[in-house]
This record gives structure tokens, sequence and C-alpha cells, in this order.
């Protein structure tokens, strides 16, 4: 279908359309922008936020969560240092009350090694001054023996004998 005028019908180019379907294109593109762009845009400049916000909460927690680990470490490390110093001050406490328990038993067997020494030197005394007392007794005796016998040599020397073997009995 060829034309006489050297067209051809459906080759044809129509200005009107063409600026037709650019003005359609041009309303649909407003009514997108307006209706569905911003929207869009919003919603996803909405997430951007919350995904930073939720970014930086965590960041925020996980600086807390160092803050909280290095207080505790302190803590633990202060904890140890006093345990460690309370050890150290029972140990030195336990070792004077031993050196003080120690000395004190020592003065208390001292003490008692002297009262025994001083009750052996009582007993010595005692001993001694008993047998003073017997062998004075016997000299008395003697003495009283003596005086009432005639003193003759026989009679003294066995009145002598007598006492010696008398001492060795008692």
């Amino acid at each position: 279908m060829v034309t006489m005028a050297g067209t051809l019908d459906f080759l044809s180019v129509n200005v009107w359309h063409i600026l037709m379907a650019i003005g359609n294109l041009l309303i649909l593109v407003l009514i997108l922008k307006k209706f569905l762009f911003k929207p869009v845009q919003k919603i996803l400049k909405q997430r951007e936020e919350e995904i930073g916000k939720a970014y930086s909460d965590a960041d925020k927690a996980l600086s807390e969560a160092e803050a909280e680990k290095e207080l505790y470490l302190k803590k633990l490390d202060d904890a140890k240092s006093e345990a460690d110093s309370m050890i150290k001050t029972a140990s030195e406490r336990a070792k004077a009350e031993s050196a003080e328990i120690i000395s004190g038993a020592k003065a208390e067997a001292e003490r008692r090694r002297r009262n025994a020494d001083e009750d052996i030197e009582l007993a010595k005394k005692k001993a001694a001054d008993e047998m003073r007392d017997s062998i004075s007794e016997m000299v008395i005796s003697l003495a009283e023996q003596v005086v009432e016998k005639e003193i003759d040599p026989k009679a003294h020397a066995s009145l002598i004998d007598g006492a010696i073997e008398s001492l060795g009995e008692e």
C-alpha cells in the first residue's frame, strides 16, 4: 500500500503522537516520583537511620562491656592483692605468735628448772641440817656417856668406835 504521495502508512511518523507519548511519560514519571519514589526514599532513609542507631547502640554497648570488663579485672586484681596481703599478714602474725609461744615455753621451762634447783638446794640444806642435828645429838649423847663413866683409854676408844658404827648405820 503505497500511496502516491510516497509515504507509507504503517511507517508514518506522527509528531503529535511522539509528543503525547513523551508527555505521558513525563506525567507518569512525575506521578511515580510523587507517590512512589519519595515514600520509598523516605522508608530507605528511616531504615538507614535505624541501622545506624543500632550500630551506634551496639558500639556503645561494646564500649560499656569493655569498661565493665576492665573494672572487673581491676577488682579481681585488687581482690588478689588483698588476699595476698591478708595471707602475708596472717603468716607474719602466726610466726610472731609461734615465737611468743616458744619463748614463753622456754621461760616456763627455765623457771621450773630454777625452782627444781632451789628445791634440790633446800633438800640438801635440810638433809645437811638433819645430819648435823643427828651428829650433834650423838656427840651430846656420847659426851653424856663419857661423863658418866670414868675416862680410861679403853672405854674411851670403845665409846668412839661405837659412835662411829652408829653413824655408819644411820
